[in-house]
């Protein structure tokens, strides 16, 4: 091969080295776009990075037997507040239960619900409208974990007569000497019912929410606000990636673009992983909740 051959080779090599590097160069230099996990609306909720989803609390119990209605009249009947929580707590002791303290809320919770058996002409536990024992607790301000309702109907002769008509019943002798009650309220209240002078008496004991705490409302409200976050940043990161694409590296203002993009995938990562760990935070709130409630 003849010198001049071999140097216009030589150069060709040269040439092309100086291309190749130049090539690699764009690639190597070429502006990282980082990766992020897109959650659905769906993966939102349950937060599928780390499959941790909102635990639901356990159901609040409510014990209410059948209504008891009078076996007999006295014309004489007459009944008091005070006496009834009284012989109530004297079965307790008799049983090896600890007293009711009474609570003023469920004494307002019994007086409106004997109220409202007269002014409506019903005996049971629902009124017409629907609501139940939970209702006239919750109304009253009462939180509670579980609740039971006692309700008689008739003219018995006295409280004793009262408090022994309820214990013969195994429903209300439950209620009464229930251990995981805490606390009571009693109306006794005479009205016209079916035409007649008549007593409604409305026991309603309680275990006060006290006794296990509900899990932290506001937590899951900053839950709920940081996954509407999460969607809206992930829809707009939808956006920008596909901004990038058409954009292509050699925009000048590709590298700029892909800075921030990068840097909202870093929000949008530290979010989901801030918000698993609020989850997991309030999950064990409700576990330690809903083991206290099942212990009802």
């Amino acid at each position: 091969m003849s010198a001049g051959k071999v140097k216009l080779m030589r150069k060709r090599i040269f040439i092309y080295g100086i291309l190749i590097l130049a090539a690699a160069g764009v690639f190597w230099g070429r502006p990282y776009i980082e990766n992020f996990y897109l959650l659905s609306k769906a993966k939102i909720q349950d937060l599928a990075a780390g499959g941790a989803s909102l635990e639901e609390a356990a159901q609040k119990s409510i014990s209410a037997p059948p209504p008891l209605r009078a076996e007999k009249e006295s014309p004489r009947a007459f009944l008091t507040q005070k006496g009834v929580i009284g012989l109530t707590n004297v079965e307790r002791h008799d049983n090896g239960q600890k007293p009711l303290g009474e609570n003023t809320e469920l004494d307002a919770a019994a007086f409106k619900k004997a109220q409202d058996i007269l002014a409506r002409q019903y005996f049971d536990h629902v009124n017409p409208d629907g609501h139940g024992p939970d209702w006239f607790v919750s109304s009253a301000g009462y939180e509670y974990v579980t609740i039971g309702e006692n309700l008689a109907l008739g003219n018995f002769a006295d409280d004793r007569e009262l408090v022994d008509a309820w214990m013969a019943s195994p429903g209300h002798r439950e209620n009464i000497l229930r251990p995981q009650f805490r606390e009571i309220g009693v109306a006794v209240v005479k009205g016209i019912y079916e035409g007649r002078p008549t007593w409604v008496a409305v026991q309603e004991f309680g275990a006060p929410l006290s006794v296990c705490p509900a899990a932290d409302e506001s937590l899951k409200k900053e839950i709920s606000a940081n996954m509407d976050e999460i969607e809206t940043l992930g829809a707009r990161l939808k956006e920008e990636r596909a901004r990038l694409k058409d954009m292509g590296p050699r925009s000048d203002a590709y590298g700029q673009a892909v800075d921030d993009f990068n840097a909202l995938v870093e929000k949008y990562n530290s979010l989901v992983s801030d918000t698993k760990g609020l989850v997991e935070k309030y999950n064990n709130q409700v576990n330690r909740y809903n083991a206290c409630v099942k212990s009802f």
